[in-house]
């Protein structure tokens, strides 16, 4: 059996490495023709990081991923904690502990674990089609790939999420706008080791 994978991010690497060592051979293709640091941090719970770990990239969570131990919400304006409470019940029960690391980072580790050679680049989908010999994608250069088994892993924006749900989705304002960033920890702001929310007329997180 083959498999392709479109989209060469968190999701679809993860999805590569699974199918690789479930003896499937996969082909990774992405659409940019370079990878970029896009985004700020995420939080990996637990079960992702189980899932890291079984899929052998759990060094990656223990290298990259800063202390988590606490979360708190406090007033934006005093600084006072409104609630504050510990994560070591949940490390306890799970056996495994929280990471938030850079996202850029995650994927960075990622690649170099699946292997950059081993990506094709600058691979953008313009369309699909599966018929009973399996699936068959084409790309704006004018190549195509066939398999027997698809991942649609290429992001918000996919090319392949109309293809796969028979529609495409409208989006939807959800009445707010969330920035994210990276700063260097202020302990005078908050510990490093908790995420604390900072809630008001506006919110933000860190």
């Amino acid at each position: 059996m083959k498999a392709i994978v479109i989209g060469a991010g968190i999701g679809g690497l993860s999805a590569a490495v699974a199918l690789k060592q479930s003896g499937i051979d996969c082909d990774v293709y992405e659409a940019v023709k370079e990878i970029k640091p896009v985004g700020a941090a995420i939080s990996v719970w637990p079960n992702g990081v189980k899932c890291m770990a079984h899929l052998g990239m759990g060094d990656i969570m223990e290298t990259f991923g800063g202390p988590l131990r606490r979360m708190a919400y406090r007033d934006f304006r005093s600084g006072e904690n409104m609630t504050q409470f510990s994560l070591a019940p949940l490390i306890e029960r799970t056996g495994s502990r929280p990471c938030p690391v850079s996202r850029a980072e995650l994927q960075r580790e990622m690649l170099d674990y699946w292997g950059r050679d081993s990506v094709q680049f600058g691979k953008r989908v313009t369309r699909c089609e599966e018929d009973a010999d399996g699936v068959t994608v084409w790309f704006t250069d004018g190549s195509s790939a066939s398999s027997d088994l698809l991942i649609a892993a290429d992001g918000s924006h996919s090319a392949l999420r109309p293809w796969v749900l028979g529609f495409t989705p409208q989006r939807r304002y959800a009445g707010y706008v969330n920035w994210n960033g990276l700063v260097e920890i202020d302990e005078a702001l908050a510990p490093g080791d908790q995420w604390t929310t900072f809630v008001g007329e506006a919110s933000a997180s860190r």
